[in-house]
């Protein structure tokens, strides 16, 4: 197991029991992070499970078993609707603990501002917070830069490797 899985299920297990105690709602939606899908939720769902919670665990568009094709979304909105989906469909009166991780923050900060009656509480594991301060062209300039400065690390990581190699 990856240490960041590791990481990632030691905290959730550690909030677990403020959630046991504090919250009415025992429903909890898991929303996914870039390039994974609901089955990186296996885990947590599979413990909250066991705790007698009901778990829903989504796969976002064009991700996991979602059949979409990553060139039929053309927007954010397309990207969190199975998200949005869900929530629209639950009865009047229920509430979820919403938990996103990574880029699944987004699709949880739009979903709080979409359905803030239908959420109890969310969570955001090392996850991205939209907000007035961070909206999501801010924040697609920065994981940009992000991503530009570690494809240009990992280059010159190999280029020094193979220099060192050549001689």
């Amino acid at each position: 197991m990856l240490k960041r899985e590791k990481y990632l299920l030691v905290m959730f297990v550690i909030i677990l029991p403020f959630f046991c105690v504090c919250v009415d709602g025992k429903h909890f939606v898991l929303v996914h992070g870039a390039f994974h899908g609901a089955w990186c939720w296996y885990k947590v769902a599979h413990q909250l499970k066991s705790e007698g919670h009901n778990v829903t665990t989504l796969d976002m568009a064009a991700c996991g078993v979602n059949t979409e094709k990553i060139e039929e979304v053309d927007s954010v909105s397309e990207y969190h609707k199975p998200l949005i989906t869900f929530l629209a469909s639950l009865p009047p009166q229920e509430k979820v603990i919403l938990v996103g991780h990574s880029l699944g923050g987004l699709s949880v900060s739009i979903a709080m501002e979409k359905y803030p009656q239908r959420i109890s509480v969310a969570v955001f594991i090392t996850a991205y917070v939209v907000s007035q301060n961070l909206t999501y062209p801010a924040l697609l300039q920065e994981v940009l830069i992000l991503l530009t400065c570690h494809i240009v690390s990992v280059f010159l990581m190999l280029s020094r490797g193979l220099h060192q190699q050549n001689q």
